[in-house]
């Protein structure tokens, strides 16, 4: 599975605001597009950001866009991983095979027990 694929963006968000909420761990350095963790860019990176807030795995989420749609700003400081996320996390299959490709898994791995 490549990295700019959408299920293992999504995992890799989700499970660093897992970890942020658990640990109140932060790396504020690590939410942002045209990184190593994230090499997509930014219009992607942000679309996924609102899917997930659509779907209810995230709240927070403040997007401010000009007249035509454009995005003006961003700021993803608050964002936070509702129930809902965690639970797709824990019990998605196409989650679950990720863990075993993604390094970070481990991390929540790790928080779960």
């Amino acid at each position: 599975m490549a990295k700019d694929d959408y299920d293992v963006i999504v995992f890799k968000i989700l499970t660093y605001l897992y970890r942020k909420l658990k640990n109140n761990y932060e790396d504020e350095t690590y939410l942002y597009p045209l990184t190593n963790d994230f090499p997509i860019y930014e219009e992607y990176f942000l679309s996924i950001f609102e899917d997930l807030e659509e779907k209810k795995y995230i709240k927070n989420l403040k997007i401010t866009k000009a007249w035509g749609g454009d995005v003006v700003s961003y700021d993803l400081s608050k964002v936070k991983i509702t129930g809902e996320g965690i639970s797709y996390l824990r019990d998605n299959s196409r989650m679950k095979k990720l863990i075993n490709l993604i390094k970070e898994a481990r991390t929540i791995m790790s928080l779960w027990n």
